[in-house]
């Protein structure tokens, strides 16, 4: 099994990095749950299910964010797929994790940071000289490739990263779930990257508010104008993207209205 060396943790690198630290591991997920990788401990940074393979395995101690247990849950997995729940529902009968996942989680090792954004319950742990940030931010190819990083709250997001920035300070290594395993500086310099990226993003919806639009259509001018040809923007593309598009819709000066095309936005005058 090959791992980096990042502080004094080692990182299993994939989508998502796994962090391992003396029993604890972090975010494990992707083709490394395919891995024999054990601890005492399983920490996930959220809910989506790239992230909780951990929580499947044998461990003394589990824990997930509290608001993005919905996730695995009965009603909430209903929900998800079928976008309606009710309690006597045949469509689902039984929760992801059948096991008590701990309400919180104390660690002298381990200090757990809320950075919501990405999830509404998405935290990041710092893990003896190491912060591991989840999804609360992504690599420029993540970025690039999909333009709009997938964020339920946008603005939440924002801030958490201005916290992620303050944080990284104090510690040696930092590691992300999507993206390149950097040294110290290099991540410093993604992070604002993100930041820029953000605000930027930002900007360009406001542009594309400047007459009548709906929220997909917003999505498609910002990918046009962040060099997507409109033959590589799928409908998959339009509707992940949308989600954080109207997130940040949701947080300027609009004015909205309803058309036969459904509802429109335009940047208030």
């Amino acid at each position: 099994m090959k791992t980096l060396k990042i502080g004094k943790a080692d990182v299993v690198p994939g989508s998502p990095n796994t962090l391992l630290y003396d029993g604890i591991v972090v975010d494990l997920g992707g083709k490394n749950s395919e891995l024999p990788i054990q601890g005492e401990i399983q920490l996930a940074t959220h809910g989506h299910a790239d992230h909780i393979a951990g929580l499947f395995r044998e461990a003394k101690s589990k824990f997930l964010p509290p608001e993005d247990r919905w996730g695995i849950s009965l009603l909430g997995r209903r929900m998800a797929v079928y976008g309606f729940s009710c309690n006597e529902s045949s469509l689902f009968t039984y929760d992801l994790i059948k096991e008590d996942l701990q309400a919180t989680f104390k660690d002298p090792e381990v200090q757990v940071i809320s950075t919501p954004g990405h999830t509404p319950g998405h935290v990041s742990y710092v893990i003896g000289d190491v912060l591991y940030a989840g999804d609360a931010f992504f690599g420029q190819r993540v970025l690039e490739g999909f333009v709009f990083p997938f964020y339920v709250d946008f603005w939440k997001a924002m801030e958490s990263l201005a916290k992620i920035k303050e944080i990284s300070n104090s510690v040696e290594g930092i590691v992300i779930s999507h993206g390149p395993l950097y040294d110290k500086r290099k991540m410093l310099d993604l992070i604002e990257f993100n930041i820029n990226y953000g605000q930027k993003l930002v900007n360009r919806v406001k542009d594309s508010l400047s007459d009548w639009v709906t929220s997909q259509q917003v999505v498609v001018k910002v990918m046009e104008g962040m060099g997507k040809k409109v033959e590589e923007i799928s409908p998959t593309s339009i509707i992940m993207n949308e989600r954080t598009a109207l997130s940040i819709i949701n947080g300027l000066n609009v004015d909205i209205t309803t058309t036969i095309d459904g509802v429109k936005f335009r940047l208030h005058h």
